[in-house]
């Protein structure tokens, strides 16, 4: 039986990092079968299934390229078409909304289960980045097809397309590790983290290239998914292997920042048991 105390568990530094370092290495195996489970389950009731996952970077597409082509609004000249601009924007727009809401809703989902089985929460958040990784690829295929459809193949710094999903992937889950104390008590996290991906969808050129005038400039400057999307875009179009500046600042910075997250989280878990 795993007990909760209500002291910190900061009071002693070297066994709260070796319980968390322990905690992870058992995590691993549990973290597969809930990854497993979760696939199976995820789409089960849908008569779509997987399909689902393609829909939304798809009507994003389809609609945005019609605004562009109707004039409602002018994006300006991409190096590609722009529904294949779309859809790489899009593509990692996604993993960004899934790595940040992944803490908060498989945490709250498999509330049941921590509560009964000593599990370590770390086994449902690598679960849930298997989830994040899983979804990327397939909207992934979505995007190579639109690659032939264009008749056109991109350069070998496709390879580095890891990095800028490892950059993504941690920034998304610092924020959602920081968030997901509050979340689980409280819905109105979640409700107001709808609306304010939905914002920030606007405000990350996402769909549309990186604006050069101030002060709209500035928003894309203090945005620090920014770098990782470009980078990501340059990279998967094949451009030029130079990344976006504040690339490896962003990756770095989002790194230590879900190492701290990570502590945050750990240091409130027996408050947040005991709540739940």
């Amino acid at each position: 039986m795993t007990v909760y105390s209500a002291a910190s568990a900061l009071r002693d530094p070297r066994r709260f990092l070796r319980e968390a370092f322990a905690d992870v290495r058992r995590s691993w195996e549990p973290a597969k079968h809930l990854f497993l489970k979760n696939l199976r389950s995820q789409h089960r009731q849908s008569l779509l299934g997987y399909a689902w996952l393609l829909l939304p970077p798809l009507a994003s597409a389809v609609v945005w390229t019609g605004l562009n082509e109707s004039g409602v609004i002018t994006v300006g000249e991409t190096k590609v078409p722009y529904p294949l601009f779309v859809l790489i924007g899009t593509m990692f727009w996604f993993v960004f909304v899934d790595a940040l809401k992944c803490p908060l809703l498989d945490l709250k989902s498999s509330r049941d289960i921590l509560g009964k089985v000593r599990l370590p929460h770390e086994a449902v958040m690598l679960a849930g980045i298997g989830t994040v990784v899983f979804n990327f690829l397939i909207r992934a295929l979505l995007v190579a097809v639109a690659f032939l459809y264009y008749a056109r193949l991109p350069g070998w710094t496709v390879l580095l397309t890891p990095l800028v999903l490892f950059s993504i992937i941690c920034l998304g889950l610092a924020v959602g590790l920081l968030l997901a104390p509050v979340g689980l008590l409280y819905d109105d996290i979640n409700r107001t983290l709808d609306v304010a991906l939905g914002f920030g969808f606007l405000i990350t050129p996402v769909v549309y290239p990186i604006p050069k005038t101030w002060p709209v400039s500035l928003i894309s400057e203090l945005n620090p998914l920014v770098p990782l999307l470009l980078t990501g875009r340059r990279w998967l179009q094949g451009f030029e292997l130079p990344p976006s500046p504040g690339f490896f600042a962003v990756t770095i910075a989002s790194f230590a920042a879900l190492l701290l997250a990570w502590v945050f989280y750990r240091a409130a878990r027996p408050h947040i048991v005991a709540r739940l």
